[in-house]
């Protein structure tokens, strides 16, 4: 059982890990988003979670991953890579692994921000829901919660093992045998 509890702080622990390295950079107001397509393969899978900053449109250059406001959707965000600026400062973007660039043009006040961290498979919960792949969420929560009920498993619920009094005749007498002394025995 002891080894079943360790795999299960390690699971959680990692797990733990991920979701506050996407969740502690909004303490410097970047902020976190699923990647529910992979339109930005190999760089960026389905399930990751990408950790965009806030950035100025003065400072946009061609080959940044950046997260904009879809003009042809408001509301709904894209997270694309900018392949060409314009001459009139709109961007032009793709996806990684698209044939060609996005049909419309982005204004530099829909980017909300640039893509600086990348957290892998966190997000992949959202992404089964979103594909109704409910068997998938099903058994990552199972797993969560056999995880959670292992972790005390281990445990030693009685407290420490008593510890023994090792016999004071078994002692070596003082200048016999090894360097032993009284004050080295645990008293209980």
């Amino acid at each position: 059982m002891a080894l079943l509890s360790l795999v299960a702080v390690m699971v959680l622990s990692g797990g733990a890990g991920l979701v506050i390295w996407t969740l502690i950079p909004a303490m410097w107001g970047w902020s976190p988003s699923v990647v529910l397509t992979g339109s930005m393969r190999p760089a960026v899978e389905p399930g990751d979670v990408v950790v965009s900053a806030p950035v100025r449109g003065d400072r946009l250059k061609r080959g940044y991953i950046v997260r904009f406001e879809d003009p042809d959707e408001p509301g709904q965000y894209v997270m694309h890579r900018i392949v060409e600026i314009d001459s009139d400062g709109a961007l032009v973007t793709k996806g990684d692994s698209n044939p060609s660039a996005d049909s419309t043009t982005v204004p530099p006040a829909n980017v909300t921000g640039m893509g600086r961290l990348r957290v892998p498979w966190v997000g992949l919960p959202a992404v089964w829901w979103q594909e109704r792949q409910y068997v998938r969420v099903g058994i990552a929560a199972a797993v969560l919660s056999v995880c959670c009920a292992a972790v005390p498993a281990g445990w030693n619920w009685n407290g420490p093992a008593p510890r023994t009094r090792k016999n004071r005749a078994d002692l070596p007498q003082n200048g016999e045998g090894d360097e032993t002394h009284q004050d080295e025995v645990d008293p209980l």
